[in-house]
């Protein structure tokens, strides 16, 4: 397998160590920029290139030989080529590449959420006679109480809560700090597992949330828990913890909490993140209404009938097309 040279391998360290401390990214982006950046080395060291001279064409030649790459992975490796540019420029180091190829459209989709009787049955799915199933019920009842990403459960320790006033101090991305608030159910749930679970999990670990093992559990992990349980509640849409997320932020608005303490509690920087759930909320407002207005209702029985109507002209058409009678006239 071609590798890196030991010069390239320095300099992705100072990238690393630069993403992370200069710029503040989370861990988890620097690993996937690294990732890209150490796939992209190896297609180039075949074509007798290097990170530290490549041009916008050999870019583009990569990028064709990936069309198993989706369109947000194809737009990350971009990112990741453009800041390793940016950091070869502010180095001094002389290299080659021209500007990378624009990044590929991605449509803006709204976020998938469950409804408010799905996400208790989620929450009531795991078994509570068992200590995994205790855990679990305080697991997805965080989540959906917090609005947190799952890198920041993952890694919430015991000092960030104040089960007493329900109080948690997130660290997010960019190091970034903000609080969120447990209702007085989480803080139960929660209370029960730190009190009868958590010990027979012995560890010295500081992580809130542990495996029987008493390391603390991995994203994959809660996600995989996540998918398990939405299984048992017979919940048959996807389901990741950036579900319950997104279920958080819209069932807030739809309460009536205005978009910018939404904002502050998940950690968006940016306004028009938190925006996109003023889309979903508008869409959730439309389907009630046409269910419950009497208009929105004797549209849709006026929508049924046009398309009977239309089913039944069609049925006509094509009898006469066939020579047969219209049974409709006696």
């Amino acid at each position: 397998m071609t590798r890196t040279t030991p010069d390239v391998e320095r300099l992705l360290d100072r990238f690393e160590e630069e993403l992370l401390l200069g710029k503040r990214r989370s861990p988890n982006t620097v690993l996937a920029y690294l990732s890209d950046l150490r796939t992209f080395s190896r297609h180039l060291a075949e074509e007798g290139g290097s990170l530290l001279s490549f041009d916008r064409e050999a870019v583009s030649r990569y990028e064709d030989s990936r069309p198993d790459l989706s369109l947000r992975s194809r737009a990350r490796l971009l990112s990741s080529i453009r800041a390793w540019g940016r950091f070869l420029e502010a180095s001094g180091l002389c290299q080659d590449a021209e500007e990378t190829p624009a990044a590929p459209h991605i449509p803006r989709t709204l976020p998938r959420i469950l409804g408010q009787e799905e996400i208790e049955r989620l929450i009531e799915a795991p078994d509570p006679k068992r200590p995994e199933g205790i855990r679990d019920r305080a697991i997805l009842s965080f989540f959906y109480a917090s609005g947190l990403r799952v890198s920041e459960l993952a890694t919430v320790t015991l000092d960030r809560v104040d089960l007493k006033t329900g109080a948690l101090r997130v660290t997010g991305k960019g190091a970034k700090e903000r609080v969120s608030f447990l209702d007085e159910r989480t803080r139960r749930l929660l209370s029960d597992y730190l009190s009868f679970v958590r010990p027979l999990f012995a560890t010295s670990k500081a992580e809130i949330f542990l495996a029987r093992s008493g390391e603390p559990l991995t994203r994959q992990a809660l996600w995989t828990l996540i998918k398990k349980h939405g299984r048992t509640a017979g919940i048959t849409s996807p389901l990741s913890p950036h579900v319950l997320r997104h279920s958080f932020a819209t069932h807030l608005l739809e309460k009536g909490l205005d978009i910018r303490s939404i904002q502050l509690l998940l950690g968006h920087e940016d306004i028009r993140t938190t925006e996109i759930y003023t889309h979903v909320s508008l869409a959730h407002l439309e389907r009630t209404l046409k269910e419950h207005h009497p208009r929105g209702k004797a549209q849709s029985r006026d929508e049924e009938e046009d398309a009977r109507q239309r089913r039944e002209n069609r049925e006509k058409g094509d009898r006469a097309a066939n020579g047969e009678p219209d049974r409709s006239k006696k």
